[in-house]
């Protein structure tokens, strides 16, 4: 990992935010450089060595596989949260168990990332004993990829699933306040001789960030269906979309998947529901986002072997059935990304503007409070001392 070796003893702020400036600035960016980089930043912010490493890899993985709406791009949002201390560093997890296969984590606003990896992880050593393994996630924040821990659990075998609520977007049908969250759905299955197929999508037809993206770059018209304004009136005005809502995919049935996420994330987990959440950077306060992991062990069912001959040729009957003219073969969801990550990999990245935005962003909140971060890294050598 690039810049590993100065993780330890924490990087000065201006360092790193010539760093992040010198990689917004280039043309193409080595994987290793930008997870080397985000690392560091972490570990400055008070993360440990590990958690840096697992933040950093979680992060990537979208930006990875070509999205300039997830990822990195949320450096901000996470940077900001741990210097405002509403997101923990060090948080102090409360896990429980309730039951023989389930578990319950009170996160102590973490930062998402890292708690979601941990949810999954003893999600997966549940269902490697029990079949299955379900754990619900309270007091959290923001875990970028919902597909990135679907795909944890698929890569060890298990079927994955993993929801959470977020900060309003989407009203019910019928309804023009928006309540719901865009609340991503990340589905990860293992297949017996490929990579796994992995499904990661909202339940929204946009994510309302990147509508603000496009208003932030001078882009005052979005597609119509993606949002209707105040009074609940279709609209292709962004400022508009962004004082209403955003439509749920498939009218009704997008908004029951967004209600069903709501309420594996907050009833399930005993967190706050949406629409009494917001991000940590608006409010100052910690979001308490939460999120709920589901782990499915094909062993314990028919068996791992017929499982993975079935996926196989279900994924196979798929991908060689006859496709549309003058379109792309079909596939299954994520070979596209996956053949990004593995680009992104070899060839590195491309910054697009919401990254290299994003980063210039967080160089100038890394600067702006170089004190708190000197405090941070103080901190953190004394505790390895």
């Amino acid at each position: 990992m690039s810049g590993a070796g100065s993780v330890g003893g924490g990087p000065a702020a201006p360092d790193l935010a010539a760093r992040l400036r010198g990689i917004a600035s280039a043309a193409t960016i080595p994987a290793d450089e930008l997870r080397g980089a985000a690392a560091a930043l972490f570990a400055a912010l008070g993360l440990s060595n590990a958690d840096s490493a697992i933040a950093a890899d979680a992060a990537l993985y979208a930006q990875l596989a070509g999205s300039d709406s997830h990822g990195l791009v949320h450096l901000p949002l996470y940077v900001a949260g741990l210097l405002d201390r509403t997101i923990a560093a060090r948080p102090d997890l409360h896990i429980g168990r309730n039951g023989t296969c389930t578990a319950h984590i009170d996160a102590g606003h973490g930062l998402g990332l890292v708690v979601s990896h941990r949810a999954m992880t003893i999600a997966v050593e549940l269902a490697v004993q029990h079949g299955l393994g379900a754990v619900s996630v309270c007091n959290s924040s923001h875990f970028g990829a919902a597909g990135y821990y679907g795909d944890l659990a698929a890569r060890n075998g298990m079927i994955g699933i993993a929801v959470s609520n977020s900060a309003p977007a989407i009203a019910p049908t019928n309804g023009v306040t928006a309540l719901l969250g865009t609340n991503p759905i990340g589905v990860g299955v293992p297949l017996g001789s490929s990579a796994p197929m992995v499904l990661d999508m909202a339940t929204a037809m946009v994510a309302r960030s990147r509508i603000r993206q496009m208003l932030a770059a001078g882009q005052n018209t979005i597609p119509e269906g993606w949002a209707v304004d105040a009074d609940g009136a279709p609209t292709t005005d962004a400022a508009a979309a962004i004082a209403g809502s955003v439509l749920p995919i498939g009218g009704p049935k997008g908004f029951g998947l967004a209600l069903l996420v709501e309420f594996l994330s907050s009833a399930l987990a005993d967190g706050p529901p949406g629409f009494e959440i917001t991000y940590e950077n608006v409010v100052k306060r910690p979001s308490s986002i939460g999120h709920f992991f589901l782990a499915l062990n094909p062993a314990s069912f028919a068996g791992a072997e017929p499982f993975a001959q079935r996926a196989d040729h279900i994924a196979e009957v798929i991908e060689t059935s006859r496709g549309r003219a003058g379109a792309p073969p079909p596939r299954l969801p994520g070979r596209r990304s996956d053949a990004a990550r593995s680009a992104g990999l070899a060839r590195g990245i491309s910054p697009g503007p919401n990254l290299q935005a994003a980063l210039r962003q967080t160089a100038e909140l890394v600067e702006r409070r170089r004190d708190d971060i000197a405090g941070a890294v103080a901190q953190r050598r004394q505790s390895l001392q």
